[in-house]
Formats: structure tokens, sequence, C-alpha cells
């Protein structure tokens, strides 16, 4: 310990806080806390053990009712919004199911996710038993109806997540009184929203890039019509045809053996290289400031 203290007083040491490497190093701490109370949750011993994502959202349609200025997810950006094909949902989510072995968070998500009609459906192929909480965000906008769907979502152990929007305010208590009636567990998210920027190209320089990947927060791995990407900016801007991902910036779960999608996830988890997404992407930079959250 006197070494290690000794060593951190060097001049070495103070360059080696200055470069690309350590602050890599200090987003894999960051990585690997959340990561390792998952595998306390979930059994494993180590992270050698099992594949564990901290976690994934499902994307089930680009549909959306209020296309709010600044959404990260760049649903006002789709000219033909539409639901996405529930089989290819379904058969996604289990090649992931069989691929992974821990999800601490599963999130079910749009575009609206209430829009869809086929969401009791996809419900049911939630892997609810390897994960430690499951999700479904909402904007509070549509309250349901369907007595099957309340039923699927007491079954699986679903949340209600709910965003406060100056557009729900009279639609929000309402969709709360139906889910605490049908016993189905809500709460709010409070988080604040920032400014991912427009899909466009920034022109940044290769070393602004690696500033920007290694200072990006992002955990949340996005499942996107067959394909698990690194991250939801990175799904919906190949998604949308800004720019195609490169090779090692997706997992293609249909297409791959568990054997293969285990190894291309396990490499997509501790990835150390930017992404060709970064490129159109404000987060992680000095200007993803924060903005008005929602519509």
């Amino acid at each position: 310990m006197k070494l290690i203290a000794r060593f951190k007083q060097t001049r070495f040491a103070t360059l080696l806080k200055k470069t690309f490497f350590y602050e890599l190093y200090k987003k894999d701490q960051y990585r690997r806390k959340r990561l390792y109370r998952a595998i306390r949750l979930s059994g494993k011993k180590s992270l050698a053990e099992g594949i564990i994502i901290d976690k994934v959202d499902v994307v089930i349609t680009t549909k959306c009712n209020l296309l709010c200025d600044g959404c990260s997810h760049l649903m006002p950006y789709y000219i033909k919004p539409n639901h996405l094909d529930k089989d290819r949902v379904i058969a996604s989510m289990r090649k992931l199911a069989e691929a992974a072995d821990w999800f601490d968070h599963f999130n079910i998500l749009g575009g609206e996710p209430f829009l869809n009609p086929d969401l009791k459906n996809i419900m049911e192929a939630i892997p609810d038993k390897k994960s430690r909480l499951v999700q479904v965000l909402t904007n509070a906008t549509i309250i349901p109806k369907d007595p099957e769907l309340f039923d699927v979502m007491r079954r699986k152990g679903v949340h209600v997540v709910i965003t406060p929007y100056p557009s729900n305010e009279k639609t929000r208590e309402p969709l709360i009184a139906v889910l605490e009636r049908e016993h189905v567990a809500w709460n709010y998210y409070e988080r604040q929203w920032t400014d991912y920027g427009e899909p466009r190209d920034y022109r940044k320089s290769p070393s602004e890039l690696r500033h920007q990947f290694a200072h990006c927060n992002e955990i949340c791995r996005n499942l996107l019509d067959g394909k698990l990407y690194y991250c939801f900016r990175c799904a919906h801007i190949s998604d949308l045809g800004y720019c195609q991902h490169r090779k090692g910036e997706a997992v293609d779960l249909l297409n791959n053996t568990t054997a293969q999608n285990r190894k291309q996830l396990h490499r997509l988890m501790w990835r150390h290289k930017p992404l060709a997404a970064c490129q159109y992407c404000l987060m992680g930079t000095d200007q993803n400031v924060c903005i008005q959250r929602g519509k």
C-alpha cells in the first residue's frame, strides 16, 4: 500500500491521469461496480462465470404520440414509424435470454409501448426469471384497458415507469389509479434530460471521439429488430440510415448460434473503442447539457 501511495505522487502518475487510458479505466470501474451488484443478485461468482448485462432496452415500436423536442431515441426523425414485427421481437428476446445469464434491468419501450397491440404477447416472452427488475416505460398519455395485459404484467412482475410531462398531467393520475386498482407496480422517472444533439455528422477528430467515449456513461444496451446494439443512440442512428454500425458494434442475435452470441456479447460489453454513431452524438461531450424534459 505504501508503494501504491508513493507511485500516485510521482510525475508519471500525474501524466497518466490525463490520458485516454486512465479515463477508460475509470469508466470500467464504474461499470464493474454496477455489474458486481448484478452478480450478487444473479448468484454468479464472477464476471468470467457468466454474461451479466446491466441494462437492456427492447424497442417494440417507433410510433409515439408526443414527438418531444430533444428525444434521445430520435422518434421524431422516423418518417414512417411502425410497430416492430412481433415474432422477430420475441425470437430475439429469447435468443438474448439464451446467451446471457442475468439482466439487472430489462426494459420494454418505444416510442410509446402502449400503442403496440402486441404488447401482451411480447411481455409473455420477457425472461423475468433472469431479471432483477422488469419495466415498461410510458409517457402516461394512454390508459390500457385490456385485463389480460394487466394479468401478464402482474405475473411477470412488470413495473410501469412514468415520466412526468406537461402533456400528461390529465392522464397521469387516472393511469396510476388504474395500475393501483389492477395491483401493477409503478414508479416515476425523474431523471433530467440532456441534449444528445441532432443526428448529424459533427466532424469530431479521432482524439475527440476517444475522449467522448471515455466520458460517456451510457450503460444501456438496445435490442432493435433482432440486433443488440452497444447503446440506443447507435441503434436508432443505424436504423434511420444516418450511418451504418461497424463490425463489433452490434450482435446479430437471430443469425448466430448461442455460442457465437455469448462470445460477441462479451466483446460488446467491454468495448473500448468509439462507435461509428459517436460522430452523430453529443453524449460524453461538453455540449451534452440539460434540457427541458418531454413535451
